[in-house]
């Protein structure tokens, strides 16, 4: 069978490590079990252990139905969870019949543990396989060799239990350097067009109301100029502090590059974001970000509307915050209160000059 092609998530923090790669993983963990324990399987029909051989089919046959579900893109009709009964019943049979090499099979059960369950189900799965093998090993092998298998297997647990603790802190890291700003800890542009796009998609769906505050640091190049471009590092930090501080968990915050940034409110309607962009103004303008001036911003706010597609909605936002620009900064605009003026706005990028206005 092919490897199927299972998209690359966009990157969020999870609990889970393996949520994301799970299907990739079991599908193949289905064909390593198809083509190397099908031989056991059919050693013990040849042996004469047929319940063994047939506990070992019911693994095969399990993990072959949600691999070929996986190859075809479809949901695995087999929950992961219980793909671990015929894996249990197989590996206990196997220890009874087989003694200490039966044994032998509790390693990769832990292994398929950690791949199959949530990290704390896995631990205590683990853990119980120990438990439950341990004392079969004692009666079947001697106090001597059920000690050392004991160890063993608790080592082999302890050991993948640190791996898979230090790559789920990889995995967090490397989450954040994808989806934040280095210098201010915000939400990057390329986590923004995602949480927008899943906004808008939610608002057609269900009709729920979103917000955007597209904010802009009032002569931001003048601090740079006057005070340096650590002034500036500091300002931009303290400004994202501030907002985050003043907005609730749900809210996003993104900086779209510079001293702009674009915090979106989930299930907000267009005047409870006003609302919340003139609390900011105010509170950025007596927040004393900066010892040397006074720093303040200039706020734009668009409201998610049907057929508007990212982009517009972000339009709609970028025009007014370059009407609260040249009428005198430190203030915000609803972009929907200026309809007239959007259709003579271009839709693409904003020229060079228009930036330099916004200074």
């Amino acid at each position: 069978m092919d490897k199927p092609d299972i998209p690359t998530p966009v990157p969020r923090r999870e609990r889970d490590i393996m949520e994301f790669y799970r299907e990739r993983i079991m599908y193949m963990l289905a064909v390593a079990i198809v083509v190397f324990i099908t031989p056991f399987a059919v050693l013990n029909f040849y042996q004469g252990h047929t319940l063994l051989g047939i506990a070992i089919m019911g693994v095969v046959l399990t993990f072959c139905v949600d691999g070929v579900a996986i190859h075809l893109k479809k949901r695995p009709p087999i929950p992961f969870t219980f793909l671990l009964l015929p894996t249990i019943a197989a590996i206990g049979l196997s220890l009874k019949t087989q003694g200490i090499h039966g044994a032998l099979w509790c390693y990769p059960g832990v292994l398929l543990c950690y791949f199959v369950l949530p990290r704390r189900m896995a631990i205590g799965s683990s853990l119980a396989l120990l438990a439950v093998a341990a004392p079969m090993v004692l009666a079947s092998q001697g106090q001597d060799i059920a000690l050392r298998f004991v160890i063993s297997l608790a080592l082999t647990i302890v050991v993948v239990f640190i791996i898979t603790d230090v790559i789920r802190e990889l995995q967090r890291e490397l989450m954040d350097q994808a989806i934040t700003d280095p210098l201010t800890g915000a939400y990057n542009r390329r986590q923004m067009e995602f949480s927008l796009d899943e906004a808008i998609e939610r608002h057609m769906r269900t009709a729920a109301q979103g917000s955007i505050l597209l904010i802009d640091i009032d002569h931001f190049k003048r601090i740079n100029d006057d005070f340096g471009h650590d002034a500036g590092d500091r300002v931009l930090k303290a400004l994202v502090l501030l907002i985050k501080n003043r907005s609730r968990k749900l809210d996003r915050l993104f900086r779209m590059g510079g001293e702009e940034f674009l915090l979106f409110l989930p299930d907000t309607p267009l005047a409870a974001a006003m609302k919340q962009a003139e609390n900011l103004r105010a509170r950025i303008a007596d927040g004393a970000l900066l010892k040397q001036r006074q720093v303040t911003v200039s706020i734009g706010v668009a409201e998610c509307r049907r057929d508007q597609n990212q982009e517009e909605w972000i339009k709609i936002a970028d025009n007014a915050l370059y009407k609260a620009k040249a009428t005198g900064r430190n203030r915000v605009i609803c972009g929907h209160d200026m309809d007239g003026q959007q259709q003579a706005e271009p839709a693409n990028a904003e020229s060079d000059e228009r930036r330099v206005r916004r200074r």
